[in-house]
C-alpha cells in the first residue's frame, strides 16, 4: 500500500519512458509523507483497445487509480490525487506537441483496513 495503476491509451505520447513516469509518481507519493518508500507499488497498463467519445478524431487519455488504506481525510486524498495528476500531466504535456488532446484523470480509492491483508515474504 499504496498501489498506483496508470492506464494509458497506446497513442499517448510521453516525453519520458513509462519507467521514468513511475519513478516520478513514486517520488511524488513518497514526498507526501504519507507512505514508506518500500510500500509504494506502481505499474503502467497500456490500453490497445479503447474508445473516447464518438467522433472519429485521434484522442488519448491517461487514468490513474491510487488505492490507499482508509482513514486519511479529504484534503490529504485530494493532495495525493493532484500530485499524481501533476506528474502525469507534465510527462504528457511536453510529449504531445501534435495538437492531440490528452485527458489526464486520477482517482483515489480507499481500501478497508479491516479487510486488507499483506505479508512480506523474505
Amino acid at each position: 500500500m499504496p498501489h498506483l495503476v496508470i492506464e494509458l491509451t497506446e497513442n499517448t505520447r510521453l516525453n519520458c519512458s513509462q519507467e521514468e513516469l513511475l519513478d516520478e509518481a513514486n517520488a511524488a507519493l513518497l514526498a507526501s509523507g504519507q507512505f514508506q518508500e518500500a510500500d509504494i507499488k506502481s505499474r503502467c497498463v497500456t490500453l490497445s483497445t479503447y474508445r473516447q467519445g464518438v467522433d472519429a478524431v485521434e484522442r488519448a487519455f491517461v487514468h490513474a487509480r491510487l488505492s490507499i488504506l482508509d482513514g486519511r481525510d479529504t484534503a490529504v486524498r485530494q493532495a495525493l490525487a493532484q500530485a499524481v495528476c501533476d506528474v502525469i500531466a507534465e510527462a504528457v504535456r511536453a510529449g504531445s506537441g501534435t495538437g492531440q488532446d490528452v485527458q489526464v484523470s486520477v482517482e483515489v480509492c480507499e481500501m478497508a483496513r479491516a479487510t486488507y491483508a499483506k505479508q512480506v515474504v523474505a
